[in-house]
């Protein structure tokens, strides 16, 4: 009986042990996104329809503007969020994208902590924009909005 309990213990100290050497954690991708005419393909930004300085990701939960990271080739615009996979949970979910003034667009964007394999990692579970299509390129980890 008791070499039995001194296994079994045994086990027990391996299972809680089995991560402590492990150090693994990633941080969510970020929104990455371009703004495409739904008609014609043409970046919506680069042909004047939208100004990039504009162009904001506002949290309704946090009553926040996320500081947006633009970059731009000669006939694309791209915009980089990286504050909004770290807002988890189904309370952190909506936002609005603001493209001027006057057109702004509610989404849904809800990513959820996972811890596997003695991993931390953040992962997308919804994006969900009306009227407006949504096309993700995966190399790129882009979301092309077409409008």
């Amino acid at each position: 009986m008791l070499p039995t309990l001194f296994a079994c213990l045994g086990l027990l100290n391996l299972q809680c042990s089995k991560c402590d050497d492990v150090a693994c954690f990633s941080p969510p991708n970020e929104f990455s996104f371009q703004l495409l005419d739904k008609d014609s393909g043409e970046d919506l930004v680069a042909n004047g329809t939208f100004a990039a300085d504009e162009v904001s990701v506002f949290s309704i939960a946090g009553n926040k503007k996320h500081e947006l990271q633009v970059s731009t080739d000669s006939l694309a615009y791209f915009f980089n969020d990286f504050e909004i996979g770290w807002e988890t949970g189904p309370e952190n979910t909506h936002y609005e994208l603001r493209l001027n003034p006057s057109t702004i667009r509610p989404f849904t964007y809800e990513t959820k902590n996972v811890n596997e394999d003695c991993c931390t990692f953040f992962e997308l579970v919804r994006f969900e924009m009306d009227s407006v299509e949504r096309l993700f390129i995966p190399q790129r980890n882009l979301f092309q909005l077409r409008i």
